[in-house]
């Protein structure tokens, strides 16, 4: 989706936000998403997906097609679905988001720092490394996925996965299980 047209249905999704007194923060809630909604759109390779953009359209009652078009009305209060009144309620009693300053997480520095426990380990899984971080940290990554990511990325030449997996039954993916290989930092940044 070129940069133009993403531009300027974040202005209609501003216009929305700006009238129904709601924030980024509000409309990223609305769609279960931990990822802020702007930065999301703007961010995306290939654009949003038309199953976001639909969700948004939702939030208002509308459709893609009629949330995308500048010149179709925007909907009255009365006409909005009920969890978007019930999140407009809301803001309006609490005020505006705080402006918090969050600090970044090293958590390339802080994973590799954990895997230094399982140096003499003939196998570990990725949520036993997990389960060794603080419970703040645990609570904001909420699943050990990140920590595989960077052991597929990142830290790719500190550990290597054992061709084991987990007894697992059922849905889902078995959890793979890795050995630590090197216990040196790689000055590389992924690409």
């Amino acid at each position: 989706m070129p940069k133009d047209i993403i531009e300027e249905y974040v202005k209609i999704l501003n216009a929305y936000m700006s009238k129904f007194g709601l924030y980024s923060i509000d409309i990223t809630r609305l769609l279960n998403s931990t990822k802020d909604i702007l930065t999301e759109l703007g961010n995306a390779k290939n654009g949003p997906t038309l199953r976001k953009l639909e969700a948004i359209s939702n939030l208002f009652g509308l459709k893609h097609y009629q949330f995308d078009d500048p010149n179709f009305p925007l909907p009255d209060y009365d006409s909005l679905p009920e969890r978007t009144k019930e999140k407009i309620k809301w803001r309006k009693e609490i005020g505006p988001p705080d402006k918090t300053e969050y600090n970044k997480i090293d958590l390339k520095q802080i994973t590799f720092d954990e895997l230094t426990k399982f140096a003499d380990v003939e196998k570990f899984l990725p949520s036993d490394l997990f389960n060794g971080l603080s419970e703040e940290l645990r609570e904001k990554l909420g699943s050990a996925s990140r920590i595989t990511g960077l052991f597929s990325d990142e830290l790719k030449s500190n550990v290597q996965k054992t061709g084991k997996t987990t007894d697992k039954k059922g849905k889902g993916r078995k959890e793979e299980y890795y050995k630590v290989i090197s216990l040196e930092m790689s000055n590389k940044e992924s690409k």
